[in-house]
């Protein structure tokens, strides 16, 4: 008996020492097995190997991440907590050359993201990196889950010195059943897989001209064929209204906050990593808030190009696009004017927004039919309008057109007064708007229009300036203190009108131009002349 015991212990014994120097030599050689991949970008270093034998698991901490190639675009170096490799196939990772991994997971990585702007300074080579990044790592064996868990990272271009542009924090990603002969660029891990969750939190890039990109959260479930993006927001380092009245030239400022944007019913033909491409059957926004300031005592830019209509605006989305319905709501949109010789702007607000687009697509050689957009919206809080818009696609920039068809609910006209405050010097004292209805067919260099304009009881009064009071008294000498232009009146008018285009002003300013050219045609002419007339720069208006 105490012979067998004592084989037994001496077995044991070896047993022990052999798993000892089996999982010695398995961490002596997992340096080489790991990086043995030839063709691979980067090499795992790391400091301290935890081998589980039995478990068929493998730890590896504090590893840095070291680039092996040169001269690229971007460059991505840094280091990670820990990377745990379960479900091991021991005996294939003993005896066998390919590295057969249940789950792999990175724990707490943090990425130093390095674009070399001498080389190229696309914004999608950002994401094509870390997809590169990805793509060498789980090609390394045949991987069925990978994850990682509460990844960071900054970002930095390199030209003549090394300068901080951007940063993140909360990455996640789950990879479920991987297939590694499979190549799929359209998703962060470049295979095909059964399902991939991302997410990503506190995104922050500097984009240059005092302006910062920031995105709360961003979510991708492709079980769901959804992308969810939060708390997105583009705004200037300096109150917007401050960076208009010290710019040098006369430009569109413009900041956004969205509170979600979400992509869903995702085809399979579109990519969210790398160039991005995104063909969707539906995008919903909610609670978009855009302002846009201009500052009129500023010169308009020489080389200012021509202004798109619709088709060309959907044209200028820097990706490929094609959604079949684009839904906006809980939405404001407010445009601010510095006029010339004020300092405080007057605006327009387009409060609870809500928009339908259909069939929009950004590229010209998928373009057929037409695109549909509705809109309604509360004019500064008193006049409800909608609009109505036809877009045939065209492919041929000269050929641009639309159908519009707007028009405004009923309103009190001394509400007015609060939008046109600088511009005018008078005061509306009362008036009612019963129907304001315009119809446009617009081309690239003019409207043919017809719009009703009815309005009744108007009055007016002089405000005491001293600059404006000659001209005004003697325009106000012949205007009626109330006028109308109601259908029961002897006098009624609508307006049949043509308005020339203004190339170098966006497809709005031809529909405020077509508006006021209406009143003008229906309204006491020196009523409306006074209320909205612009005086014109000396190249007849096409820098204003």
């Amino acid at each position: 008996m105490k012979k067998f015991l004592w084989a037994l212990g001496i077995l044991v014994l070896l047993a022990v020492i052999s798993i000892f120097l089996l999982e010695k030599w398995l961490v002596n050689s997992l340096p080489e097995r790991i990086n043995a991949k030839e063709d691979r970008a980067y090499d795992l270093l790391f400091e301290e190997a935890d081998v589980q034998l039995f478990r068929g698991s493998i730890e590896l901490k504090d590893i840095t991440l070291k680039p092996l190639k040169e001269d690229l675009e971007t460059t991505i170096t840094g280091s990670i907590k820990s990377a745990k490799l379960g479900g091991l196939n021991m005996l294939g990772f003993i005896f066998g050359k390919v590295l057969e991994i249940g789950e792999l997971s990175f724990e707490t990585p943090k990425f130093v993201l390095v674009r070399n702007d001498s080389i190229s300074n696309d914004p999608a080579d950002v994401s094509m990196a870390f997809q590169g990044f990805f793509g060498d790592i789980v090609s390394r064996g045949v991987i069925h889950n990978f994850n990682l868990r509460e990844g960071s990272g900054e970002f930095y271009t390199q030209s003549d010195s090394l300068r901080k542009f951007g940063s993140f924090k909360g990455f996640n990603i789950t990879a479920e059943d991987l297939e590694t002969d499979s190549v799929r660029l359209n998703y962060a891990i470049p295979f095909k897989l059964e399902s991939l969750h991302t997410s990503l939190e506190n995104l922050e890039i500097n984009m240059g001209e005092q302006q910062t990109f920031t995105l709360g959260k961003l979510n991708f479930d492709s079980k769901e064929d959804a992308l969810d993006f939060y708390d997105l927001r583009l705004a200037y380092d300096d109150n917007v209204v401050s960076v208009a009245k010290q710019s040098a030239v006369q430009k569109d400022y413009i900041e956004i906050d969205v509170k979600h944007l979400r992509i869903e019913k995702i085809n399979a033909r579109s990519s969210i990593y790398g160039n991005w491409a995104i063909v969707a059957g539906l995008m919903t926004i909610d609670s978009l808030v855009l302002h846009d300031v201009r500052n009129k005592n500023k010169p308009r830019p020489v080389d200012e190009p021509q202004k798109p209509m619709f088709e060309g605006m959907v044209e200028l989305v820097p990706f490929p696009l094609e959604v079949d319905t684009i839904r906006a709501s809980n939405s404001t949109i407010t445009y601010s004017q510095i006029s010339e010789g004020k300092s405080v702007p007057g605006s327009l607000k387009f409060e609870q927004l809500s928009a339908l687009i259909t069939h929009a697509i950004s590229l010209d050689s998928l373009q057929s039919g037409e695109m549909r957009i509705y809109g309604e919206a509360v004019l500064n809080g008193f006049a409800p309008m909608r609009m109505d818009v036809t877009v045939p696609y065209t492919n041929d920039p000269k050929q641009e057109s639309f159908h519009l068809e707007a028009s405004v609910d009923p309103f009190s006209l001394p509400s007015l007064n609060g939008i046109l405050g600088d511009l005018v010097s008078v005061n509306i004292n009362s008036g009612k708007m019963e129907k304001l209805e315009i119809t446009m067919d617009a081309a690239m260099y003019s409207s043919s229009n017809f719009m009703k304009f009815h309005y009744k009881d108007l009055k007016l009064e002089l405000r005491d300036e001293e600059q404006q009071k000659k001209k005004l008294m003697s325009t106000l000498s012949n205007i009626l203190i109330s006028s109308s232009n109601v259908p029961e009146d002897n006098n009624y008018k609508t307006a049949t009108f043509r308005t020339e285009r203004n190339i170098y002003r966006g497809t709005f300013n031809l529909i405020w131009a077509s508006l006021r050219e209406g009143m003008l045609e229906i309204a006491p002419g020196n009523l409306m002349q006074l209320l909205m007339k612009e005086q014109d720069p000396p190249d007849d208006g096409k820098r204003r």
